[in-house]
């Protein structure tokens, strides 16, 4: 089947390709259509993502190239949102809410970057005990879905990156379970986010099995995003993560059409 990926980043935040050679990839790879989502500003940490003064160029490239590109592929502009972002949305198609982040103690500790970052939150913020730095994480997704009525929600178990978290703790199921029952209760779709795979950390995308029969039981709605940095892995891990949403019961995924999502059959 053809593809499409909502959840793209390039040189503008954090990714190695330029928005054409992202395009032009998309066009190589027969994909029906393709969204850019670079990270927004975070005060906190503005090494991975687009500064205030880039959102205006980043716009007007995108902008243009959906024109020029136009009858060879659908091209629309997103934001992934931080928990920490503030600003102005309306431009953009949809809005991707992620968190990388938790802020405590006057320190903003990266949830996502590496594992020795995230073993540093857990001893100096919540006392070594993981479990509650995965209450922590998604007591905050819960709010940030309300907060940005999200398009969709971004790799919704990322703290999972590094297989330090305690998946099969009962505990760690319970928190992660009734933050996902609050946030589909503002939005209806997640993305199954494969970006974990292609740099090598995960072998299953996120969210984890247990979350994903958990969506398919409560009727939310599942996109296919592959976090690409790198033009190449566009449609990274697709055809397989197909085959597992209909192993777990899915008949469809769900595609941006520029103001909502139609149902594609599987």
């Amino acid at each position: 089947m053809k593809y499409s990926n909502l959840h793209t980043h390039t040189t503008f935040s954090d990714g190695v390709g330029t928005v054409r050679e992202n395009i032009e990839s998309a066009i190589a790879k027969n994909m029906i259509s393709l969204g850019f989502s670079d990270h927004s500003f975070t005060e906190c940490d503005p090494s991975y993502c687009m500064t205030p003064e880039k959102y205006s160029e980043y716009i007007k490239e995108v902008r243009a190239l959906t024109s020029e590109y136009d009858g060879r592929l659908k091209v629309f502009l997103g934001l992934e949102k931080d928990y920490y972002s503030e600003g102005d949305d309306s431009e953009f198609d949809y809005i991707i809410a992620s968190a990388h982040y938790i802020n405590k103690n006057g320190r903003c500790y990266p949830i996502d970057h590496t594992r020795a970052q995230q073993e540093q939150c857990v001893r100096e913020v919540f006392g070594g005990n993981i479990v509650d730095m995965a209450k922590c994480y998604f007591e905050m997704m819960v709010k940030h879905v309300e907060k940005t009525k999200p398009t969709f929600i971004g790799h919704f178990d990322v703290i999972t990156k590094f297989s330090y978290m305690p998946e099969e703790d009962w505990e760690y199921i319970k928190a992660a379970t009734e933050s996902l029952e609050e946030c589909l209760k503002t939005c209806r779709y997640l993305e199954f986010n494969t970006g974990g795979i292609s740099r090598g950390y995960k072998t299953f995308p996120y969210p984890n099995r247990f979350l994903l029969e958990r969506i398919k039981e409560l009727g939310g709605k599942i996109l296919l995003g592959s976090d690409s940095h790198d033009p190449k892995n566009l449609d990274f891990f697709f055809d397989e993560s197909v085959k597992i949403l209909k192993e777990t019961g899915f008949d469809s995924i769900s595609v941006f059409n520029g103001k909502g999502f139609d149902d594609v059959e599987i």
